[in-house]
């Protein structure tokens, strides 16, 4: 009896969520940037290169803070209640939350405990100044920024956009196809933080730690799923703004 609770734990901690789980499972990590923008030093945010969607979401925030807000909770709303829909007519995995986070929580701190010093010390002699204008809410926003969106664009949209078209248009094999499409997505990944006028400065020590960071979390998304790779990446970020920052 113990060994079959033992396996099925394990067979439990294997299933990985449905892409639309995956995506109802962050809805957190979403709100947790989208409504927290408004509380953030938005000088000190827009000059920290975690996340390319900040200067665009700045931008909307200047034009009307109350219909970002209900655009915001109203996506948020729609895609719970999709997600809910679905689960009652058994069509998606009911992979549970806590689940999704203490995994993001273990690769978030194995990626910490692996790249953290290095990835810190590089970033501190480049810029010393960048991080220090931050405060708790800000970090903890902008974490949440790096998560979802980096995840969304390098992971969930380019990693499976750029394989498929390899493999439909190119006949490309599958193995080659992911192959190229890691290898690609972590390099714009790595250079996407020197996009811009507030990009930091380009130093190839640290865009080589973040092309080889872009294909763990490459790696993690293809076996654990979009939510697990969210959670590992804003965790990761977090970590090293409070560790290192």
């Amino acid at each position: 009896m113990i060994v079959a609770a033992k396996v099925k734990a394990w067979d439990a901690m294997k299933k990985r969520a449905d892409p639309l789980t995956s995506i109802a499972l962050t809805i957190p990590v979403f709100l947790l940037y989208h409504l927290g923008i408004l509380l953030v030093d938005r000088n000190a945010a827009g000059g920290v290169g975690a996340d390319l969607v900040t200067d665009t979401v700045l931008g909307v925030l200047k034009a009307s803070p109350p219909v970002y807000v209900v655009c915001t909770l109203t996506l948020a709303l729609v895609v719970a209640t999709v997600t809910w829909i679905e689960e009652r007519r058994s069509a998606t995995s009911g992979v549970s939350l806590s689940r999704v986070i203490l995994e993001g929580a273990a690769f978030g701190l194995v990626l910490l405990a692996a790249f953290g010093w290095a990835t810190s010390r590089i970033m501190r002699a480049a810029d010393p100044a960048r991080l220090n204008e931050l405060g708790i809410v800000d970090k903890l926003v902008l974490a949440a920024g790096s998560g979802f969106h980096q995840e969304l664009i390098f992971r969930a949209l380019l990693v499976t956009g750029f394989s498929l078209v390899l493999l439909r248009v190119f006949r490309v094999s599958k193995n080659a196809a992911l192959s190229i499409a890691i290898a690609v997505s972590s390099v714009l990944f790595a250079l996407g933080y020197n996009w811009g006028p507030k990009g930091e400065p380009f130093v190839a020590e640290l865009a080589g730690l973040r092309i080889v960071l872009g294909g763990l979390f490459a790696a993690i998304y293809l076996t654990r799923g979009f939510a697990v790779v969210v959670y590992s990446h804003a965790i990761f970020q977090a970590l090293m703004f409070f560790v290192f920052a």
